[in-house]
């Protein structure tokens, strides 16, 4: 949503939380629907009758201040709502909204440099996941809205700012579609297929970056097969491929589901098992792949693969210069014909090879152009 589409008006906030409200009840599961109740599950409406005047300026009486116009139109399109994001379950109405000193006073002496802030904050969220939302009436914009940020007792202070209390929901709804995506629950499918698709042309010509953008906007459509390919690219691009792999692969069965859990053994693992040792990650593996043998590594070309031995020979003799000269004249002529294929996974898990492979070769292996590119 550009900043332009963002709610402001009474109107507005009405048709945005309809759309919200229907994304929700379009993936929750039962449990959660059976707590909504069958009247919130029929109408669509998670929220409440609208603020009025007098209510509007009751509050804003006993406050003391204007509302900021964004704040205000929500509250008069829903004093109050529910289920406004992962971590943020209901919304304070006009009758308990309040500066934050007044409702959390322990929370405006945490002795960091975030007092001042707090002590100010208008405290607009209530029942939530060990977090605030808080607005700062001494941060306004030209257009009267207030600044927005989140605490949240896994920050180590105050979180992002946001220009606007609706800037803070519509980055909150974004958090809310990607999650629930990245375990199995799009909210928006369409497309997924044509987005992973030319993510692997973009890997295959060597634009490893673009690449990574087309399958992590696929993973937010809830693609397991681009969540997993945003994996491979980061294992050649980043040093933290292990705590992806484990978060976002072995943690997710529609992933695992999606490209196959011998894909998943044969690529992956090694390289998690690699630099990521101890009982608790064979566990981990075992309870999200199943007990199964050694895996069938997916074969090489076969000019590529006679091209590894002879790097094979070259770094066993100790001429590791000579190794890795090989295989830089073979990566440019690696292809594959498998749609889930992209890169050479087998230079960072290959035991003799991949300690030819610092991390500016990995990252050279990928923005790499490689063989032809199959649509």
């Amino acid at each position: 949503m550009a900043l332009t589409d963002r709610p402001h008006t009474a109107e507005q906030w009405r048709v945005y939380l309809a759309g919200y409200g229907a994304d929700f009840l379009r993936i929750a599961d039962a449990d959660r629907l059976g707590q909504l109740g069958e009247e919130r599950r029929v109408s669509g409406w998670l929220g409440f009758a609208g603020a009025g005047e007098d209510a509007l300026a009751t509050v804003e009486e006993r406050l003391g201040v204007t509302l900021p116009p964004g704040y205000r139109g929500f509250l008069e399109a829903s004093d109050g709502w529910l289920e406004m994001g992962p971590f943020v379950w209901t919304m304070r109405t006009t009758a308990d909204v309040g500066w934050l000193p007044d409702i959390e006073p322990d929370m405006c002496d945490l002795g960091d440099e975030d007092d001042e802030l707090l002590a100010r904050a208008l405290l607009v969220s209530a029942d939530t996941d060990a977090c605030y939302w808080l607005l700062d009436p001494a941060d306004v914009s030209d257009d009267g809205e207030w600044a927005a940020y989140v605490w949240a007792s896994w920050y180590p202070g105050l979180g992002d700012r946001f220009d606007s209390f609706a800037d803070l929901v519509a980055a909150e709804r974004e958090s809310f579609e990607d999650l629930n995506a990245r375990d199995g629950r799009a909210v928006e499918p369409a497309g997924t297929a044509e987005l992973v698709a030319e993510g692997r042309r973009m890997a295959l010509r060597g634009d490893a970056e673009g690449a990574a953008e087309r399958f992590e906007a696929a993973a937010r459509k809830g693609s397991g097969a681009g969540q997993y390919l945003a994996v491979v690219v980061g294992a050649f691009l980043r040093p933290d491929a292990h705590h992806r792999i484990r978060n976002d692969v072995l943690a997710h069965p529609h992933v695992v589901e999606a490209v196959g859990a011998e894909r998943v053994r044969a690529e992956l693992v090694p390289l998690f098992l690699r630099r990521q040792s101890g009982a608790w990650a064979r566990r981990m593996v075992t309870e999200a792949l199943g007990d199964a043998g050694d895996p069938q590594t997916p074969p090489e070309p076969p000019k590529f693969a006679a091209a590894l031995e002879q790097a094979r020979e070259r770094a066993r003799r100790g001429d590791t210069e000579a190794a890795w000269s090989v295989v830089a004249t073979a990566v440019p002529q690696w292809h594959s014909d498998d749609p889930l294929r992209i890169a050479p996974l087998t230079l960072l898990t290959d035991p003799v090879l991949s300690p030819l492979v610092t991390p500016q070769r990995a990252a050279w292996i990928a923005t790499t152009p490689k063989g032809q590119v199959n649509d």
